[in-house]
């Protein structure tokens, strides 16, 4: 496949027009089974704390058999664990719901993109191997920053994020049909994804650390609204009563909106230097974020249409993806921000 075919998969979650993703290449493949498109969400999740710790200036080394071992090592350690933790979950997802009778044809999952279980890729005992091998690769990255670190507190930190990830959907948790789905993505995108990044690199934590995840957090809460906005017909009637099932469509949309609103708005008063958890210039970058992404913000307040757009892949998935391309200027903000005010110092 070339770049252009890769960026279909991780951009629109879907095979090139008029490719059968069957006869991709497995890496490709396995990115679309993996629903890869949804990575940038936990790049940046985690990736916020390392990138605030080396803007904060305070990365610092830890020993390890005698030798120092590089902060920004063990951070990168625990952002790569967290990304293949979120892969592995996105797949123990789809077996849970599969096997719960969920994703099946005429389910929203099972028919914007391909599922493992569905699309016959793989039976169910492969894919729980597959699940196995990405979360025993994450659980060795973590376990090695532990040790490195010797920070019982990380190991908490991955604990908590492993039950509330995966207590999503599996029991006795079960916490997308109890309406507390979207809360524990908050927190997992939040303070325990970027606040373990910053444990990893500094070998310590503090609140401003936690505070400065709290936007980011914000987004995607709103890209999982946007999501269940999509299936809120298809979970009410299945019995999975996601906290937008409860409240309703319309208040699901505003909320959504707020919440994207409340992002932008908390990235540049971050940045205020009177605050200074962040660059001064994250304001502006913010500013002109939120200008560019009002389109898709006018998209997440407006109701879903009857039909999709001529060529739009992911129906009948609407407001997820709109939701997603309202946070993507916030996440640009945030990374060029830190990247440059780490190179520039405070």
């Amino acid at each position: 496949m070339s770049s252009k075919d890769y960026a279909s998969v991780l951009l629109r979650q879907s095979a090139p027009e008029g490719v059968d993703w069957r006869t991709m290449s497995v890496v490709a493949r396995a990115l679309l089974l993996t629903r890869a498109s949804v990575l940038p969400l936990t790049i940046l999740g985690a990736g916020q704390g390392l990138l605030f710790a080396w803007w904060s200036g305070k990365i610092s080394d830890a020993s390890f058999g005698g030798n120092a071992v590089s902060g920004i090592l063990l951070g990168f350690a625990a952002f790569l664990g967290a990304n293949l933790a979120h892969a592995a979950n996105n797949l123990a997802n789809d077996w849970r719901d599969y096997h719960d009778g969920l994703d099946r044809p005429g389910y929203p999952r099972a028919d914007y993109s391909p599922h493992p279980i569905a699309s016959g890729a793989m039976s169910s005992r492969t894919l729980l191997v597959a699940i196995g091998i990405l979360t025993a690769l994450a659980a060795i990255l973590g376990g090695f920053t532990m040790v490195v670190r010797n920070e019982p507190l990380l190991g908490a930190f991955a604990i908590a994020g492993l039950i509330l990830s995966w207590g999503y959907t599996d029991p006795p948790l079960r916490l997308k049909r109890r309406g507390l789905g979207e809360l524990s993505a908050f927190i997992v995108w939040g303070p325990l994804m970027g606040g373990g990044t910053y444990l990893a690199a500094t070998g310590s934590i503090d609140a401003t650390a936690l505070i400065a995840t709290l936007p980011w957090a914000l987004f995607v809460t709103a890209v999982l609204f946007g999501k269940h906005l999509d299936k809120i017909e298809a979970d009410g009637s299945r019995g999975v009563k996601t906290f937008v099932v409860r409240i309703g469509e319309r208040r699901a949309r505003a909320f959504t909106t707020v919440l994207i609103t409340a992002g932008y708005l908390g990235i540049a008063i971050f940045a205020i230097p009177a605050i200074g958890i962040f660059p001064w210039f994250v304001a502006p970058l913010a500013g002109l974020g939120a200008i560019s992404a009002l389109p898709a913000l006018k998209i997440v307040a407006a109701p879903r249409p009857a039909a999709p757009p001529a060529g739009y892949p992911l129906w009948p998935l609407w407001h997820v993806g709109a939701a997603f391309l309202a946070s993507r200027p916030a996440m640009g903000a945030l990374l060029v921000g830190l990247v440059v005010g780490a190179i520039l110092g405070r």
